[in-house]
C-alpha cells in the first residue's frame, strides 16, 4: 500500500462520513414528530439482540399504517441505510475515463483522493446503499448499472461496457480498488490489478463469517452470480448451484436488485420467497433487512395454501400430518388434472360465446381471457352487464316520455335474460363441474384432506374458480427448489403473475421421493420453453478438505454438479467410530465443552436418528452456556438466528443452513449403499464452513 494514497483515501472517507452523519441526524429529527415513546420503542426493538425480527417488522407496519402520510417505512429504511453507511459507506472504487475526451467531465464530491487523476475521469465509490448530496452522487449503489463494471472486470483495461437507459456505454477502466473499512475506519486498500488474486479477498471475507446467520455478499459477488442477480425478472429462471455456491444469498440479492431497478413493475410487498420448511424461511429472512428489504413476504407453501383456504372461505378440513398420498404430487397426476380442466375451460368458453349469439349479439364483444379462470371470466362479464342494466333502468326511470323508451325496455329485458344465463353458468361451474372434476381426481372435500390432496384441490379450484379474496404476487423466489414436486410448482404458478419465478436448488441435495428428477420437468409444469438456466459451480462456503470429503461421498454415484473448491485451507474432517453408543455421546459432549470455552463462531449439531437427537438435547441442556446461545431447531417454528451459538437439529431440518463447525452424530458419512443415502451424508457434511466432525458406532 502507498502511504500517501492511504492518507488521501482516509481524508476522502472522513468527508463522506461527515456528510452521511448530517443526513442521518436530519432524518432522525424528522421522526420526533411521531412522539418520543414510539421512537424509543422502535429503537429498543431494533437494537435489542433478543428481539425477534418479526416483532420489529410488525411494530413498524403498525406505526406506518397509523401515520401513513408520514411514510414511516421509507424514512426508517433510509435511517437504517445511513446507519450502516456510517460503519462502511463504501467498499470499492472504480475510475472510468470517457474515450471521447471532448465530452464533459463528471466528478464525485470530495475532491481527488490521489490528487493526480487524469481529466475526463469519473471516480465512482460503490457501497451497499447509494447516497446523493444536493444532486451530487457521493456513494453509488451496488445495484446500479455502472457498478456492474466492478464485478465484471477483474483489473483495469480499455473498452469496458455497462448498460444505461440511453444504451451501452463504453469506457476505459483506469482503476479498480477494494477497501477494508470497519466502524468508519479505513484499515487498508487493494488495487485490483492483474497480479492480484481476488480469491484471496473472498477467502478473507469468508473466514471472518461466524455462520448461524446469513450474511450479504455485496462486496464479493462473482460474475456468474451477477448474471443471475441482473437477469430480467420477466423471464423465469432456474439456478443449478452446487452446495455452498451462495444460491440462497444470490436469490435475496436478486430480489434487492429487482426492487431497485424495477420499482414500478415489481414491488417488495407483492413479492414472495418460498421455502419448504419454516426453519429455512426464518434463516433466509435474517438477510432481508441487511439489504434494505423490510416488507417482502416469506412463507412455506403450506402457509400459502392455508391462507388461501381461509381467505377464499373454502370450508375445507385439512390435516397436513395425515399420511401423504404421494402419488398425487407426481407429474402424471398434474397432467391428468390439467387435461380435465382444459376440457371444462373450452366448454365454458363455448357456452359464454353462445349466450351472446342471435338476438343478444349486440351485448357481446367480450374476449375470453385464458390467463384467468372460467369463473373469473364469467364474473367479469356479469359485473360489466350488471352496471349496464343499472344504467338502462335509470334511463327508463328518468325518461318516461322519451321516444327511446321502447329501446330502454328492450335492453333491460335482454340484459336480465343474459345475466340469468351467465349466473346459471357460474352456479353450474362451482356446484356441478368443480365437484365432478374433484370426483374424477379421487378427491372428496367432505373428508379431511392430507397435504397432497389439499394441493390438488387448491390447484383445481384456482384453475376453475380463481381468486376472489387473494392477491397474486408479482414475483417469486423458490429456495431448495429441487425438493418441490411438480404439483407443488403448479399450485405456486397459480399464485404468481406471468410465471415470474427464480428457482434455485441443487439436484445433488434432492433426496426426497417426490422432488424434481431434473430441471427440465419445470418446462413441463410451467408449459414454457422460455426457462433460462444458470449454473453455479464453485463452493465458497467450505474449506478444501471438507469439499474433498463431500465429493468423495458422491463420486461412487455421480459426477454431475460436484462442487469446485476455491482452495480455502482448513483442518481435515474428523471421522470417529465407537464400539458403544454411550462412549460416542460422552465424546461429543466432551468435544462440545471444549469448543464452547472460546465460542467465537456458530456450531451445528446434526442428528440423523431420533434417539441421538433426544440424547443430544440432554447434552445441550448440560452445556455451561447461556440459554439464549443454545437453540433447538424445530421444523414448525420461526427461529431468531444468532451468531456464536450452538444449534441442535434433526437432519431433515438442516438443509440450506450453514455453521462454522458441524458435529454429525450417529452417521459415518462415507458409509452409503444408495445414491439417496449418499446425498443425505453429503448435505450434512457441507453445512460446515471450517470444520466437520462425525461420530458413529461401528
Amino acid at each position: 500500500m502507498d502511504k500517501q494514497i492511504l492518507e488521501n483515501e482516509k481524508k476522502h472517507l472522513a468527508e463522506v462520513l461527515e456528510i452521511v452523519k448530517e443526513a442521518k441526524k436530519d432524518m432522525e429529527e424528522s421522526l420526533k414528530s411521531l412522539g418520543a415513546e414510539t421512537v424509543d420503542k422502535l429503537e429498543e426493538l431494533r437494537d435489542n439482540p433478543e428481539t425477534n425480527a418479526m416483532d420489529f417488522f410488525l411494530f413498524l407496519e403498525q406505526i406506518h399504517q397509523k401515520h401513513e402520510a408520514f411514510n414511516l417505512k421509507d424514512r426508517y429504511k433510509r435511517i437504517e441505510e445511513l446507519k450502516f453507511s456510517l460503519d462502511e459507506p463504501y467498499f470499492a472504487r472504480i475510475d472510468l475515463q470517457k474515450q471521447d475526451l471532448s465530452q464533459e467531465v463528471t466528478e464525485i464530491t470530495g475532491g481527488d483522493p490521489e490528487g493526480d487523476a487524469q481529466p475526463k475521469t469519473r471516480k465512482v465509490y460503490i457501497g451497499k446503499f447509494g447516497f446523493t448530496d444536493e444532486h451530487t452522487p457521493v456513494i453509488t449503489d451496488w445495484r446500479t448499472k455502472i457498478a456492474s463494471v466492478y464485478y465484471r472486470y477483474r483489473y483495469p483495461q480499455k473498452d469496458v461496457h455497462y448498460e444505461t437507459p440511453e444504451g451501452t456505454k463504453t469506457r476505459d477502466l483506469l482503476l479498480k480498488r477494494t477497501f477494508d473499512i470497519e466502524e468508519g475506519e479505513l484499515n487498508k486498500y487493494y488495487n485490483n490489478d492483474i497480479q492480484l488474486d481476488e480469491s484471496e479477498i473472498i477467502v478473507e471475507k469468508i473466514e471472518s463469517r461466524t455462520g448461524g446467520v446469513l450474511e450479504d455478499i455485496v462486496e464479493t459477488i462473482q460474475e456468474a452470480q451477477l448474471d443471475i442477480i441482473e437477469e430480467d425478472p420477466r423471464t423465469p429462471c432456474v439456478v443449478q448451484g452446487c452446495v455452498g455456491s451462495g444460491k440462497s444469498t444470490v436469490a435475496i440479492h436478486r430480489l434487492s436488485h429487482i426492487f431497485f431497478n424495477y420499482k414500478e413493475l415489481i414491488k417488495p410487498e407483492r413479492s414472495i420467497l418460498i421455502a419448504n420448511k419454516q426453519i429455512l424461511v426464518s434463516y433466509l429472512a435474517t438477510l432481508f433487512p441487511k439489504l434494505g428489504i423490510f416488507d417482502i413476504n416469506y412463507k412455506t407453501l403450506s402457509d400459502l395454501v392455508y391462507n388461501f383456504i381461509f381467505r377464499e372461505e373454502l370450508g375445507l378440513e385439512v390435516d397436513f400430518s395425515l399420511p401423504l398420498k404421494g402419488d398425487l404430487l407426481a407429474l402424471e397426476t398434474l397432467e391428468k388434472a390439467r387435461s380435465l380442466i382444459l376440457e371444462i375451460e373450452e366448454d365454458y368458453k363455448t357456452k359464454m360465446e353462445a349466450v351472446f349469439k342471435g338476438e343478444h349479439e349486440s351485448f357481446g364483444g367480450y374476449a375470453y381471457d385464458p390467463e384467468v379462470s372460467p369463473y373469473e371470466n364469467l364474473q367479469y362479464v356479469v359485473t360489466e352487464l350488471s352496471e349496464e342494466l343499472k344504467t338502462q333502468k335509470e334511463l327508463l326511470k328518468e325518461n318516461p316520455n322519451s321516444p327511446r323508451l321502447w329501446l330502454y325496455k328492450l335492453n333491460v329485458s335482454a340484459l336480465k335474460k343474459i345475466l340469468k344465463k351467465l349466473n346459471t353458468l357460474k352456479h353450474d361451474l362451482k356446484k356441478k363441474d368443480l365437484k365432478a372434476l374433484l370426483k374424477k381426481l379421487g378427491l372428496n372435500p367432505n373428508n379431511k384432506l392430507d397435504y397432497a390432496s389439499t394441493l390438488l384441490y387448491v390447484y383445481a379450484y384456482s384453475r376453475l374458480i380463481g381468486f376472489a379474496n387473494t392477491r397474486r404476487y408479482h414475483y417469486c423466489v423458490v429456495d431448495e427448489g429441487q425438493d418441490f414436486s411438480p404439483l407443488e410448482y403448479a399450485v405456486l404458478d397459480t399464485f404468481i403473475l406471468h410465471k415470474r419465478f427464480c428457482i434455485l436448488g441443487d439436484l445433488n441435495q434432492g433426496y426426497t421421493k417426490h422432488g424434481l428428477k431434473d430441471w427440465q420437468q419445470l418446462e413441463e409444469v410451467f408449459q414454457t420453453d422460455d426457462l433460462k438456466e444458470f449454473k453455479l459451480k464453485t463452493n465458497y462456503r467450505s474449506t478444501k478438505p471438507i469439499i474433498d470429503l463431500a465429493n468423495k461421498i458422491l463420486k461412487p454415484f455421480t459426477s454431475d454438479y460436484l462442487p469446485q473448491s476455491i482452495n480455502r485451507r482448513g483442518e481435515e474432517p474428523s471421522l470417529q467410530s465407537f464400539k458403544r453408543t454411550e462412549d460416542m455421546y460422552d465424546k461429543v459432549e466432551a468435544d462440545l465443552k471444549g469448543d464452547i470455552k472460546s465460542l467465537k463462531k456458530s456450531i451445528g449439531v446434526i442428528c440423523y436418528h431420533d434417539k441421538d437427537f433426544e440424547q443430544m438435547q440432554e447434552v445441550l441442556g448440560r452445556l455451561p452456556l447461556e440459554d439464549e446461545r443454545k437453540t433447538v431447531l424445530a421444523s414448525d417454528k420461526r427461529i431468531d438466528y444468532k451468531p456464536k451459538s450452538v444449534y441442535l437439529t434433526k437432519f431433515g431440518n438442516c438443509k440450506g443452513l450453514e455453521f462454522a463447525k458441524v458435529y454429525i452424530v450417529g452417521r459415518n458419512p462415507l458409509d452409503n449403499t444408495t445414491f439417496a443415502e449418499a446425498k443425505r451424508s453429503f448435505v450434512g457434511v457441507t453445512r460446515a464452513m471450517d470444520k466437520v466432525s462425525a461420530y458413529y458406532v461401528d
